[in-house]
């Protein structure tokens, strides 16, 4: 059965007050979810790998870690691409997602050296649609997967559902043409505002992006990852809505 984990945005307001992540683990796991994912832009200190990697040892959980970095820069591996690895490794992560950079234009040569580190690392990697003009438009992502592709790279591919909306891209047009290329799938929704200024993510009942029939077209070894604030009292009902989602599919 397909595996639904849980993003650490999904604590927004924990985060925005100082809450460290590796504090945030046993929160998720109480709701039954043993895969999170850890956000490198809300690790305040050096110490936070250890601790994280302590609480999710404790918590028998499985780590995804995202660095909102692009993964190649100006046709190189970026600068710090392996101190990245490394920090996943330190905690134990399965999985390094990052944002598309260059690596569309890339040497082959490249993808081989990234997948060598990677691979030394026992890590997965992905590249994930962001919300920029740069990283999440669907010809750049089309391309980029195609590359990878062609090439052999064992780069996977993060499909953000939500993400398409700011770029003023059809999400399900997306998904039905990338839907061979997705390793992980972030599942948001949104109020579909045609104003940016008030486009916003929502509950998943209340969005306007019919993201369920997508989950049955996914593979059972696709995990879904709640990826969007949530308030902490509704994350239960979120989680059952997936649940309920999965079982049916």
């Amino acid at each position: 059965m397909t595996t639904i984990g849980i993003n650490t945005l999904v604590y927004m307001d924990a985060l925005r007050n100082g809450t460290p992540q590796s504090e945030l683990l046993a929160t998720i796991a109480a709701h039954g979810i043993t895969l999170a994912e850890i956000r490198r832009e809300y690790i305040a200190d050096d110490a936070e790998y250890d601790a994280i990697a302590n609480a999710a040892a404790q918590q028998h959980m499985t780590l995804f870690y995202s660095v909102p970095e692009s993964i190649t820069v100006n046709g190189e591996p970026n600068p710090q691409f392996e101190q990245y690895l490394d920090e996943a490794a330190r905690m134990g992560a399965r999985n390094v997602k990052f944002n598309q950079g260059d690596i569309k234009d890339v040497d082959t040569t490249v993808l081989q050296r990234i997948d060598n580190q990677a691979a030394a690392r026992n890590l997965t990697l992905s590249i994930e649609n962001d919300q920029t003009p740069h990283n999440g438009t669907f010809a750049c992502t089309q391309a980029s997967l195609d590359h990878i592709t062609t090439n052999g790279s064992t780069i996977g591919y993060t499909f953000d559902l939500g993400n398409w909306y700011w770029r003023d891209e059809n999400a399900q047009q997306a998904f039905n043409r990338l839907v061979d290329y997705i390793t992980v799938f972030h599942l948001k929704n949104v109020n579909g505002s045609q104003d940016k200024s008030q486009l916003a993510t929502t509950m998943l009942q209340d969005g306007v992006i019919d993201w369920q029939p997508m989950l049955d077209r996914l593979s059972a070894s696709i995990p879904v990852f709640l990826e969007f604030p949530i308030p902490a009292e509704q994350v239960a009902e979120q989680v059952d809505i997936v649940r309920h989602a999965i079982a049916h599919s």
